[in-house]
């Protein structure tokens, strides 16, 4: 399609013909024919008609702030003219070296031309390049643009680097952090370990029961009978929340608080993962104790015979908007728990999920996170660790939390292993000195907060992401 300009021009040139014409005038005649025989001329040539886009390599998997190398081959033929191409990059993927946008002068012949470049991956994520637009244009202007989209697709799935910890020599008597080896499990064969007297429960063989101690308690007062309880084997069981309220996005979008509290959670999980533990991840909302309610089931379950009564269905008719209002309506949402396991398949299973965090990823508070997990926490006593941003004017659902672990892990009748993995944020988003003495003042204002949470019988970890490394903050917590 011709352009705008062109159009008004072949009117110009048509009316200098005509006018030409009435009056017998031949030199507007010939200043009329200019225009159309440059026209003619210009639609013959044609711009370039057919362009071809390759991309080499393959998909690729990468940690954060590691370079991509991509090759982009191109083949324009037909035509003169321009052709500019362009390989649109992430906003979070930083050019070192070549360039994604091409400018190509294409002649009589075919002509080829390869981009390549070279990016830094900052921020993790899954990243997908749909295609490599290319917009030709016709050397005189005459016609319009062709725009067009290559459809070579490119996926970058940039992981978070995690912070690894290798080894913590003679923990007692170097640092506070709780290791697994305190942390046990409700299954498994019990041990000849001798853990505890406790009160009988239904279910306990009758062999555990210690009769010597049931008869010194009965001879002072009536009390239940008392059994013997022994450490049991299994794997070590470690949990791990973290938060992601909108107070964890101080920084800048790339170097962020929760990038690093990710880094962080990833460190853990590697540490407890290579020693053999099984390791879970809960993911809450800071804030969300704020709207939440008390505990209620979504439905109520039918009854057996509700249940029988519709068995002969094998295909009932589902009403998507029915369901899609009741998930609208509830105040319940979906909890975001990965269930304690080993090995590679857990460590995979955490990238993955870490992959999608971002702020308000969670949607239940630290209280209603535990809830959603009690039924792998009762009757063990895991290590808990609790990785956030501590804020002196926001501590209700950071205690409201712990005070919830108790609920849970107190009829084994000792304290639970609780770290509470504080990330400095005002630290991470401070750039000048002067931000520096203001974020200092800031932390110096959860130092209250600190002991109350020491008190409750929590190790509290403070972490300056650009003053010390993830090791030193754990070694720093001495005794």
């Amino acid at each position: 399609m011709i352009t705008r300009d062109t159009q008004e021009l072949v009117v110009s040139g048509v009316t200098f013909i005509v006018m030409g014409m009435f009056l017998g005038n031949l030199i507007l005649i010939v200043l009329g024919l200019f225009p159309v025989v440059f026209l003619s001329l210009g639609l013959l040539i044609g711009q370039p008609q057919e362009v071809t886009v390759e991309r080499g390599g393959e998909d690729q998997k990468i940690w954060v702030d590691n370079q991509v190398v991509d090759t982009v081959n191109a083949t324009v033929r037909g035509g003169v003219g321009m052709v500019t191409f362009s390989d649109v990059l992430p906003d979070s993927f930083k050019l070192d070296d070549g360039t994604n946008f091409k400018l190509l002068w294409k002649g009589p012949r075919e002509r080829k031309a390869t981009i390549t470049y070279r990016a830094t991956c900052a921020k993790r994520g899954r990243y997908e390049l749909e295609g490599i637009s290319w917009e030709a244009r016709h050397p005189l202007q005459i016609s319009g643009n062709r725009l067009g989209n290559a459809p070579e697709p490119r996926t970058y799935i940039v992981q978070p680097k995690p912070l690894f910890v290798k080894r913590v020599r003679e923990r007692k008597a170097i640092t506070r952090i709780p290791m697994p080896m305190e942390a046990r499990i409700k299954w498994g064969f019990p041990t000849t370990d001798f853990m505890e007297v406790r009160d009988y429960k239904p279910g306990d063989p009758y062999r555990s029961i210690n009769w010597k101690v049931t008869a010194r308690r009965l001879s002072a007062n009536p009390s239940a009978y008392q059994v013997n309880e022994y450490e049991k084997e299994g794997k070590k069981v470690v949990w791990i929340f973290l938060d992601t309220a909108s107070h964890m996005a101080l920084g800048t979008t790339v170097k962020s608080t929760l990038e690093y509290a990710v880094r962080a959670a990833l460190g853990f999980t590697n540490f407890y993962l290579s020693r053999e533990c099984q390791v879970g991840l809960s993911i809450y909302d800071y804030d969300a104790h704020e709207w939440e309610g008390t505990y209620m089931p979504t439905a109520v379950s039918p009854g057996l015979d509700v249940v029988l009564s519709v068995v002969d269905q094998m295909e009932a008719t589902i009403d998507l908007k029915e369901i899609e209002s009741k998930a609208s309506g509830s105040r319940h949402p979906l909890s975001r728990v990965l269930f304690p396991d080993l090995g590679k398949k857990q460590q995979f299973r955490i990238m993955r999920e870490m992959l999608n965090v971002d702020i308000r990823y969670g949607g239940e508070s630290l209280k209603a996170a535990i809830h959603s997990c009690r039924g792998h926490i009762i009757g063990t006593l895991p290590l808990f660790i609790i990785i956030t941003m501590i804020d002196a004017q926001k501590t209700r659902g950071l205690l409201e939390g712990i005070r919830e672990l108790y609920k849970y892990t107190g009829g084994l009748r000792r304290l639970p292993n609780i770290i509470v993995f504080n990330v400095q944020g005002y630290n991470v988003a401070a750039q000048t000195d002067k931000e520096q003495m203001a974020a200092d003042l800031l932390q110096y204002r959860n130092r209250p907060v600190y002991a109350t949470l020491r008190a409750m019988g929590a190790t509290v970890v403070n972490w300056n992401p650009h003053g010390q490394s993830f090791a030193e903050a754990l070694i720093q917590q001495r005794a």
